[in-house]
């Protein structure tokens, strides 16, 4: 069994140039944790929720220059409006872990666990996305048809 016959091929995804209200819009409205990130068709990274709600908190540098300040928890609530304003290419993973429509479900689900990812972008041989898979459409298809 492969990759291809679990995989979603409707996928949600953001551009690079995507502002982060309109990425996290997308993200909540359909209820996914992440998606994948384009730029001229071409997968260049992916992006969480966990991304976006990192960006509350101060950097090390910030935190070392203004531990008292940066450390205020009212105050990084109201950094929402930059936040929102900020491109998916500032903060997107550029660190991807790809599978290709033919890789065993198994060998998915294993980079899956190994990586502590939900889910998983499908990119031909030009590293265009045709397709994402989530540990849900494995276990769907391994375990669901066989319960019914």
């Amino acid at each position: 069994m492969k990759v291809k016959n679990a995989m979603s091929t409707k996928i949600d995804y953001s551009t690079s140039k995507a502002k982060l209200k309109d990425v996290s819009k997308i993200i909540f409205d359909h209820h996914i944790n992440g998606l994948p990130v384009l730029k001229d068709k071409k997968l260049v990274g992916f992006i969480t929720e966990k991304d976006i709600l990192q960006q509350f908190f101060p950097s090390m540098k910030e935190f070392m220059e203004d531990s008292v300040n940066e450390a205020n928890f009212e105050k990084m609530e109201k950094k929402i409006s930059l936040i929102f304003a900020m491109s998916a290419d500032k903060i997107m993973s550029k660190k991807l872990i790809t599978l290709n429509p033919d890789t065993p479900l198994l060998e998915a689900l294993s980079l899956m666990f190994v990586n502590k990812v939900g889910r998983l972008p499908v990119v031909d041989e030009k590293k265009r996305l045709v397709g994402i898979i989530s540990k849900g459409d494995i276990f769907k298809f391994l375990v669901g048809k066989r319960i019914k």
